[in-house]
């Protein structure tokens, strides 16, 4: 599922002013200037004016309503009755079992047969009726299911081995639970059991659960669809259930609709009967799924549409008439057939998919998306695209969005977590390998290495908060709080860890890793102990990926070089980074290590101070302890440059002989193309977050920075590293006017250097490739925000051209 997590911002303004504003002193001595990023979004495919688009979903506050069970429905089976007395305790006091956020783990379910009865648009409630199919493996005193929010609940029919067995029913309010007892000493046996319950749910637009949304189409006619996003924990709301990840299923889905409309559900239809101005659909069985991967939706039969060939999986992009009948969903349905066919390939499993996929878009959405097997909804404005009035970022977006629930399919889907705390796995995981059909597909857009900028940097300044959190938390067990610390940090985070495991696993290691995976939990849930183990060879894998991902911060790793008769020597040293040393950070672990793989190459020669000696020596090893150390005999470097290709998840301070930072804008400058585009990106990020803790002067970041404009920086990712710190610091220097003058010519400066002119930014080339728009971009957004004078009275002409009726409705060309 992508959300649109919150940003961790504790501690966030006092982090930004503590220790920074005493140290600007330095800046009036070096022409440094610092950019606030953009206030104006350009779009950069039309070079005019970007409009935001409202990508954050509406804040929802709702309550739920826990109806009191009524009678059990009659029966027409046979039946063996046994009175039981009911309980009556308050539904707040949990009792034996109900006290533990997690239900029985000896039980199997075996299948979920669901009927929903719409038979009129105009109802706000839809009857329902479930039948679990389930077998307890150990005796137990209490059966506990969830249910929550129903407007009637009907008392459960439950059947043992086929006889029916009445029961006594409460409801444990904090938890979810349905609790169901026998008598006072009897208890429920190891056999096959058979729960049958209906109720009704009230349809409202929480999103969340069985509800329902309203849109207004073309010639303003208003449209309604119901739909089910059962993600996380809400599958509850829609029908009672054994709702936890691990305890997986088959569905099998029948639906009673209105004439006119239309109904869709994991799988494909397999009957479709007219009978009393209704339609019954019923739909073909699934293969074993999680609750929350069950989903539906009732359509208006007028919804657009779009499907590509009668191939398997047959992949059909539902959205407004709209939006369809304008060809705004074809770049989506693109990017789903892209995405599939590498997918198939790359992980070596078909089977992962339905035989159809029905990707939804729908006007209201609570977040991005739903990746729900063979019904993937989506909020419209992330999978339509409009050439006319969109930049390339957000088709980039587009794009980026659909291959990631795609990418769900195999990891989430098709093999499930264990439990909620392992939900950051496959959401960081398809964040990473959704990067690569688009790698493949448009190897112009070079997405990969925006995982820099999309990710690491983004976790790297939010997890050196001493109020950062660990991707995994131990001792909370409540789901709730579980799914509190599924943040932006934590995926973020996720991301960057699994790139650096993939780093150091090797690509194709890697990817037989996750074929393993794949295969041995096939429609199960997967141990991610066995697929970390299995990668690495210089250490324990589990207990590589356990340091970084039970333990909040990252490293700062110092590395002094030292040249003493004509023999190099090297001392790696790691410690704890946080941003300011004036945060409390006495709650934290001073003594923790991480194990952290040290990539390093060697340049230059101490003797003669000769930067540019490129044939140096390669440094690869696991740092397991507070420090180490390498001995090079009969070596004599005057540099080092460690986490190569910007694979670690830390930052590096560095000690040389004679200079430091400056050896590295030697090369930069003499040998333009020896650091790749992820080192020179490394290197702007190290800078700027030791200078910030004030570990460094700001004279070195601003060097890089001069030394990769003087080599004519045009690489996308360099940008937006250079633009994302100067919003950080601008932040600061807006109350700093001595400073403020020169903070923004130092950016202007930066933009307008090699004969680039805001004409250049603003020309719209078709010839222009992508990388190159996105700069153009970032160009125009800097110089507005440094207020940069014929930038900002551009940008107003431009945005004074954007007719009127264009706010009303975006898909009115403006320009």
């Amino acid at each position: 599922m992508a959300t649109l997590p919150r940003t961790t911002d504790s501690n966030l303004n006092e982090t930004r002013s503590i220790g920074v504003i005493s140290r600007f002193a330095s800046l009036r001595t070096v022409p440094k200037s610092w950019i606030i990023i953009a206030v104006i979004f350009y779009c950069a495919s039309l070079l005019t004016v970007g409009l935001l688009a409202g990508l954050v979903p509406r804040r929802i506050q709702y309550t739920n309503v826990f109806a009191t069970p009524t009678r059990p429905p009659k029966t027409t089976e046979t039946t063996e009755i046994t009175e039981t007395t009911s309980t009556t305790t308050k539904p707040s006091v949990c009792i034996d079992d109900e006290c533990n956020p997690r239900l029985v783990s000896d039980l199997i379910v075996h299948s979920y047969e669901l009927e929903y009865i719409y038979n009129d648009t105009t109802q706000t409630t839809v009857q329902g009726k479930v039948t679990i199919e389930f077998t307890l493996k150990q005796p137990t005193k209490q059966l506990i299911y969830h249910a929550q929010g129903f407007v009637r609940l009907e008392e459960p029919a439950l059947y043992e081995d086929g006889v029916y067995r009445l029961v006594s029913t409460r409801k444990y309010i904090p938890n979810d639970y349905l609790s169901l007892y026998r008598t006072a000493d009897d208890l429920f046996a190891p056999n096959q059991y058979r729960l049958v319950q209906q109720f009704v749910v009230q349809l409202t637009d929480t999103f969340t659960g069985f509800y329902q949304s309203t849109y207004q189409d073309k010639d303003e006619t208003m449209g309604k669809l119901l739909a089910a996003k059962l993600r996380p924990i809400n599958a509850r709301k829609a029908f009672p259930c054994f709702d936890e990840p691990q305890l997986k299923a088959q569905f099998k889905i029948r639906i009673i609709h209105p004439q006119n409309t239309i109904a869709l559900s994991n799988f494909p239809i397999i009957q479709e009967t007219n009978q009393n101005n209704v339609i019954q659909t019923i739909f073909d069985d699934t293969f074993r799924m999680s609750t929350y991967i069950a989903t539906w939706a009732i359509l208006p039969d007028t919804y657009g549409k779009i499907l590509d060939d009668p191939e398997e999986p047959q992949v059909t992009v539902w959205a407004r008439r709209e939006p369809t009948e304008k060809n705004q969903t074809a770049f989506a349905l693109e990017i789903a057939m892209n995405s599939i066919t590498f997918y198939e390939e790359y992980f070596s499993v078909s089977e992962a998919l339905p035989l159809k996929i029905d990707i939804l878009a729908i006007n209201n959405f609570a977040s991005v998306a739903m990746e729900s097997s063979g019904l993937i909804s989506f909020r419209e404005d992330r999978i339509t695209y409009n050439e006319k009035t969109m930049s390339t970022y957000q088709k980039l977006q587009v794009a980026n969005i659909v291959a990631h629930e795609i990418g769900h399919s195999w990891f989430g889907n098709y093999v499930t977590c264990k439990w909620w705390d392992d939900l950051w796995f496959s959401e960081a995981m398809v964040s990473w390998l959704c990067r690569k059909p688009l790698d493949i597909n448009y190897p112009d857009w070079n997405i990969e290495v925006q995982a820099l900028t999309d990710d690491v940097i983004l976790a790297m300044w939010e997890d050196a908060k001493p109020s950062s959190h660990a991707i995994v938390v131990k001792n909370v067990t409540g789901v709730s709080e579980i799914l509190d610390y599924l943040d932006l940090l934590t995926y973020t985070k996720g991301v960057s860890v699994l790139r650096m495991l993939e780093y150091i696993a090797t690509r194709d290691k890697f990817r037989s890793g996750l074929q393993n995976y794949l295969m041995i939990n096939a429609f199960d849930v997967g141990d991610l102990n066995m697929f970390y183990d299995q990668l690495l060879n210089n250490t324990n894998g589990t207990q590589f990926m356990k340091s970084w991902l039970e333990e909040p911060n990252y490293p700062l790793l110092h590395v002094q070089l030292n040249v003493e008769n004509g023999d190099t020597k090297l001392t790696f040293t790691q410690s704890r980074f946080i941003l300011s040393n004036a945060l409390n950070s006495s709650h934290l672990d001073k003594n923790y290590r991480w194990k952290i793989h040290i990539k390093c190459i060697l340049g230059g020669n101490s003797s003669d101070f000769d930067t540019n000696n490129r044939t140096g020596d390669i440094i690869d090893f696991i740092l397991e302890k507070e420090q180490d150390t390498e001995n090079l005999p009969g070596t004599s470097y005057s540099w080092i440059k460690c986490n190569q290709n910007f694979q670690g998840f830390h930052v590096t301070q560095y000690s040389f002989p004679t200079t430091t930072w400056q050896s590295f804008t030697s090369v930069i400058e003499t040998q333009p193309t020896f650091f790749s585009i992820e080192d020179k990106v490394n290197l702007m990020q190290d800078t700027f977050l030791l200078a910030y803790k004030g570990l460094i002067d700001y004279a070195e970041p601003l060097r890089i920075i001069r030394s990769l404009t003087k080599i004519h920086m045009t690489e996308y990712v360099h940008w937006r590293t250079f633009q994302w710190h100067w919003d950080t610091l601008a932040e600061l220097i807006d109350y700093l006017p001595d400073t403020l003058t020169k903070f923004r010519d130092f950016a202007i400066q930066q933009v307008l250097a090699n004969d680039v002119t805001l004409d250049y930014i603003l020309s719209p080339d078709v010839d222009d490739n992508h990388n190159e728009k996105l700069v153009k971009g970032i160009l125009f957004t800097l110089l507005c925000r440094m207020n940069h004078p014929d930038a900002i009275e551009r940008a107003s002409g431009l945005f004074k051209s954007i007719p009127i009726a264009h706010f009303n409705n975006s898909d009115v060309a403006i320009g």
